[in-house]
């Protein structure tokens, strides 16, 4: 994704990629968009989770209402800055028109082409037009907030305040969390990410392969490690990333049931640190 630097105080445009909409940033802004540049599966390839077997497990999933991979279909735009739609299926086609987070739409087509898979639709003034499927959800989300970050979650998902700059996001008030959210003054970062009472210690998790990643042109870590809640029979994913600002620190440790690095990368894509 094409990008450009990140100056000290924010006074720059962040492009998060050619079909994604500009954002100003100006420093009474202070709102810098993220997007995780790690690896991304293909639109459609995350599965739909179920509650584990017998009821025996923690719930731990995205609980999300996912589209049947078929045409045509509902999608959910998820890039924090919007996505542009074009005439035609490429880049250097006539932007038609740029949608923005949360937009519902429908897919009528798919195109696989060099540059990613596209997504043919039909606009409100009944025109159709295309746009990168990478920038879409298959399931519908809306906005959850801190008092610190914004980001579009899975629908019913919603942060609780636990702590002075910690939040949890929750499925309806439900016992397991999708996220924890811990920021601050970035002088006073702890070495590495508080473990939430919640989880498991950190000595029993299992490192999965890591890698360092850029978010919105932030510095950023990015690692994974396999945890086992409530026994050693109910396996989990634990996604870790913390992220930093000219002035402040924001990690953010994803629960989930399933390797699902695409889920991450939508949700981050989505989300706005103040």
């Amino acid at each position: 994704m094409k990008k450009l630097e990140l100056a000290a105080w924010g006074l720059v445009f962040t492009l998060l990629g050619a079909e994604v909409g500009l954002a100003v940033l100006r420093p009474w802004d202070r709102h810098v968009a993220l997007s995780l540049s790690g690896s991304h599966t293909s639109p459609g390839a995350t599965k739909l989770v179920t509650p584990s077997a017998g009821g025996t497990c923690p719930d731990v999933v995205v609980r999300r209402i996912e589209q049947v991979h078929t045409t045509p279909r509902s999608a959910w735009i998820h890039a924090s800055d919007g996505v542009n739609v074009r005439a035609a299926p490429s880049s250097s086609a006539t932007r038609l028109t740029t949608l923005a987070t949360g937009t519902q739409l429908t897919v009528q087509e798919e195109r696989n082409n060099p540059d990613g898979i596209w997504y043919r639709i039909r606009l409100d003034d009944g025109r159709d037009g295309w746009l990168v499927g990478r920038y879409t959800t298959n399931y519908p989300i809306s906005p959850a907030s801190t008092d610190s970050l914004k980001i579009w979650l899975p629908v019913g998902y919603q942060f609780q305040s636990v702590a002075t700059g910690k939040a949890e996001a929750h499925h309806k008030n439900g016992p397991v969390a999708l996220v924890y959210v811990e920021s601050g003054a970035k002088d006073q970062a702890p070495p590495e990410t508080p473990v939430p009472a919640s989880l498991p210690r950190r000595s029993s998790w299992t490192a999965r392969p890591t890698e360092q990643v850029l978010v919105g042109d932030l510095p950023a870590t990015d690692r994974v490690f396999g945890v086992n809640l409530a026994g050693s029979g109910c396996p989990a994913l634990v996604h870790e990333v913390r992220i930093a600002t000219a002035s402040r620190y924001y990690d953010l440790i994803f629960l989930l049931d399933d390797p699902s690095s695409s889920v991450v990368a939508q949700l981050l894509d989505s989300a706005t640190v103040q």
